[in-house]
């Protein structure tokens, strides 16, 4: 154990150590620790209105819903297939084979994955005055917060290798897994829809009845962290711990499986550290990192045929075909049927203007990551594009067009299911669906932007400021331009072009930034891959 001990604190010694070599990185991390502490002293010393009208905490309640059920589905699936780990290959080739107690080593796991859960959650802390401002909330329940996440993403990353173990290689252990979880889901539905019958509500308000009853938290894993932060609010520590009590047994019980007998869970979690180690290195070299790269893949004679193109337009016939094999319909994917469903309750709940906008607002914010990290950015990081003898322009349009066309078709089936459910006029979702289409251009001309400015920029953290900063440049002359015709020229009856002023800047910038960046593909050097 002592070997842990000292490997724990030498990493964490050589990590500030490192710092020095790195002075702004340093000074970095120290303003970003700054923000931070003045963050929890203002919140601290500062009184809570009681004449201020905060906002229902039924809506955090909701979040914390989702998050339940975003990982509960992806750590189940990750465990039915390639499970979790708490180790890099770095541990299995120097732990692994130490004579050292595998329970300590677990241990040591254990704790490994808890600081990074706890760095990784740091998030939580910068949401101080929002949930101060919206919410009333002080720092003890800000501190709740955090703490019950962390220990919600902890417990489902220990629930997916205890389920890897439990069905691996036993299918019908397999399906009990999926009808478990299936039959969760089914009970979550069928209670919201008997609460909106009941009660004559819409699904919005069904679910913040749902989420704040007391058998909801009592559901594995989605409604513990619920039981835990309303008794924080209400003050009754019994509560409280019972919640994070669940959380220790259900979690203790996995980490048995691990353990139990003479079972040498090395194996098991060694397959799942090598995939998660090369799904790292795919993502660092540009490969593709979709779980429909490992499927097998019949090419047939006539998809060969497309590569026989010439010139740029060979970028865009190779996205198309990599559209095809993991999407049977081109454009069209699970990302967009889920936006379409999410679009269409987001219309027939809130049926405003400002909740259309809003919606809209949160689709660019989405649709930003998606490109910025899309097939663009990976195109430009392969040699492949850069030896094409043809012009630099049309090898960056070639190579844009499938990240063109993506949220044109996507906009089409949002949009449309928004204006049939009631959420907004057929000319608002028109100009709207413009909107996130020319929002879309913009954002792969910041790709192009990125890869100019940032191409040969190692450092991440600082690729993030940047390219922040970047996007704030190109993205509030447009949003400024359009608020400003909204309120003071539009008049009452053409409200639905509010967005036009946007979408028009929008596509000026991406033209824009496309140009000045027309031979970015001329200098080789620009690309870390070559």
């Amino acid at each position: 154990m002592k070997a842990l001990i000292y490997l724990i604190f030498t990493q964490m010694k050589n990590r500030i150590l490192a710092l020095r070599k790195k002075p702004g990185m340093m000074i970095l991390y120290g303003l970003v620790l700054l923000i931070m502490i003045a963050l929890v002293i203002v919140i601290i010393i500062s009184d809570k209105p009681t004449d201020k009208t905060f906002s229902d905490s039924r809506i955090l309640y909701l979040f914390l819903t989702g998050f339940g059920l975003l990982y509960l589905f992806t750590f189940t699936y990750s465990g039915l297939s390639t499970g979790s780990t708490f180790f890099s290959m770095a541990d299995v080739g120097l732990l692994f084979v130490a004579p050292i107690s595998s329970k300590k080593v677990l241990f040591y796991g254990l704790l490994s994955t808890i600081g990074k859960t706890m760095l990784t959650s740091i998030f939580i802390l910068y949401q101080v005055p929002n949930l101060s401002n919206m919410f009333g909330y002080g720092f003890m329940e800000v501190l709740s917060l955090f703490l019950i996440y962390v220990v919600m993403v902890l417990f489902f990353q220990i629930m997916s290798m205890g389920v890897y173990i439990f069905s691996n290689g036993n299918s019908n252990r397999k399906k009990l897994v999926k009808a478990l979880l299936y039959g969760l889901y089914g009970l979550i539905i069928v209670s919201a829809y008997i609460i909106m019958q009941k009660e004559n509500v819409g699904i919005l308000d069904s679910m913040k009845l749902l989420v704040d009853s007391k058998w909801f938290g009592l559901l594995p894993g989605v409604g513990w962290p619920i039981m835990f932060f309303k008794g924080v609010l209400a003050g009754s520590i019994i509560q409280a711990v019972v919640a994070l009590s669940l959380f220790v047994i259900l979690g203790a019980l996995f980490v048995s499986l691990l353990t139990a007998n003479k079972a040498d869970y090395y194996e098991d979690v060694l397959y799942s550290t090598e995939v998660t180690y090369q799904r790292i290195m795919d993502y660092k070299e540009g490969r593709n990192v979709s779980s429909a790269s490992n499927r097998k893949v019949k090419v047939s004679d006539k998809e060969k045929s497309i590569l026989k193109g010439k010139g740029a337009i060979v970028f865009a016939y190779k996205h198309i075909l990599e559209i095809k094999r993991s999407s049977r319909f081109v454009f069209i994917d699970g990302y967009t049927i889920f936006l379409t469903i999410a679009a269409g309750i987001t219309g027939y709940s809130l049926k405003n203007e400002m909740g259309a906008y809003i919606m809209l607002a949160t689709l660019i914010y989405m649709l930003y990551f998606i490109t910025i990290l899309g097939r663009l950015k990976l195109e430009l990081m392969n040699p492949y594009i850069y030896m094409v003898p043809e012009s630099s322009f049309k090898k960056l349009l070639a190579a844009s067009m499938s990240s063109i066309l993506k949220p044109c078709v996507d906009s089409i089936f949002i949009f449309s299911i928004f204006a049939i459910v009631g959420g907004a006029g057929i000319l608002q979702c028109i100009f709207m669906a413009l909107a996130y289409s020319s929002s879309g251009a913009l954002f792969l001309g910041l790709t192009v932007v990125y890869q100019r400015v940032l191409g040969g920029q190692p450092n991440k953290v600082a690729q993030v400021f940047i390219g922040i900063f970047l996007l704030l440049i190109v993205i509030t002359p447009a949003v400024t331009v359009s608020i400003l015709i909204a309120l003071f020229v539009l008049p009452e009856s053409l409200q639905f072009l509010s967005t036009l002023p946007y979408s028009m800047i929008s596509l000026i910038s991406a033209f824009f930034m496309f140009y000045t960046c027309r031979n970015l593909l001329d200098n080789t050097e620009i690309s870390n891959r070559i």
